[in-house]
């Protein structure tokens, strides 16, 4: 079965959830922890809390069932109320426990991980997110991420044999339902490539350069699959997406090429055939041009990581 455009995308850049443990609070509390490496996102269990974020105007008020996700990499900070003068993450977390508790009683409860990025393209995620997504408990189709939040509570506060690998499946699907509400939203995300591969009127078009990257596919038979004349659809394709459905098809194609060019044995003749081009020339002078640099360049930078992997590896 051919993969929707969404997990297309996901899978293209190695988007995997990590669950990484959460903390408990009372009475008068504050945290705060520094700017965040990699998307984090918080579930809260039970009560409520502000979060505070460096260089957004407004706090978020989080209530049971909510859900946030940040994507800024800037410092923030988790109370009870404003102006709580806040304990460092690191002293929280000294531990080294998964949970960690703060203040006085357990009246409140959040748990929450991060986003592992495996990619170059990983930007395809990044540059289409905002600062913050907050989903409330109340919001229209919050059902199944008000059960999956449940069911990870659950999994962490019981010794049940495979707890571990269930709650990184709970995550995982909790910031699959966090981007589809985002979305879902009317307003809720801008042009790019997440609003396009979430688009039903242009799923059947995406579905089909995804499936078939290789193929020189042409905007009419795109259209006829979308149910549209070729002018409406490349108009909408293009204020939907931000960019015309061909530079789209090139682009997909480039980030593919980009991925396997990192993996060994990959050499640039193949990459390119692998990606619809029958001219190694023609591919290096369109990977250059959408990419920024060679294929070549891009093939020894990801083996310069890998390298640099290995090594830190090493104990």
């Amino acid at each position: 079965m051919d993969q929707d455009p969404l997990s297309s995308i996901l899978s293209l850049i190695e988007a995997r959830a990590v669950y990484a443990g959460g903390f408990s609070a009372g009475g008068v509390w504050a945290i705060r922890f520094p700017p965040p490496e990699k998307i984090k996102f918080f579930a809260v269990a039970h009560g409520s809390c502000l979060v505070t974020v460096d260089g957004l105007p407004c706090p978020f008020q989080l209530g049971s069932g909510d859900v946030l996700l940040l994507s800024a990499p800037v410092p923030f900070t988790v109370g009870s109320a404003a102006g709580v003068p806040p304990v460092d993450a690191r002293e929280a977390f000294a531990s080294g426990n998964r949970m960690a508790g703060v203040g006085e009683g357990a009246d409140f409860q959040l748990l929450g991980g991060h986003i592992d990025l495996g990619s170059a393209s990983s930007r395809l995620l990044v540059d289409n997110l905002p600062p913050a997504i907050h989903l409330r408990s109340d919001d229209r189709g919050a059902g199944q991420l008000q059960w999956l939040v449940r069911e990870l509570v659950h999994e962490c506060t019981n010794a049940t044999p495979g707890a571990d690998a269930a709650a990184m499946g709970l995550a995982h699907l909790i910031f699959l339902q966090i981007l589809r509400g985002y979305l879902s939203r009317e307003r809720g995300a801008d042009i790019g490539w997440l609003r396009a591969a979430c688009d039903p009127k242009l799923a059947p078009a995406l579905s089909l350069m995804h499936g078939d990257p290789t193929r020189n596919w042409h905007l009419p038979e795109l259209a006829r699959a979308a149910a549209m004349s070729r002018t409406a659809f490349a108009t909408y394709f293009k204020a939907v997406a931000g960019i015309a459905p061909l530079s789209y098809l090139a682009e997909w194609r480039m980030r593919l090429a980009e991925r396997r060019l990192q993996e060994d044995g990959q050499s640039v003749a193949m990459v390119a055939q692998s990606v619809g081009y029958a001219s190694e020339a023609a591919f290096s002078t369109a990977f250059k041009r959408i990419m920024g640099r060679s294929p070549r360049q891009r093939a020894s930078a990801g083996r310069t990581t890998q390298a640099d992997q290995l090594v830190t590896a090493i104990p």
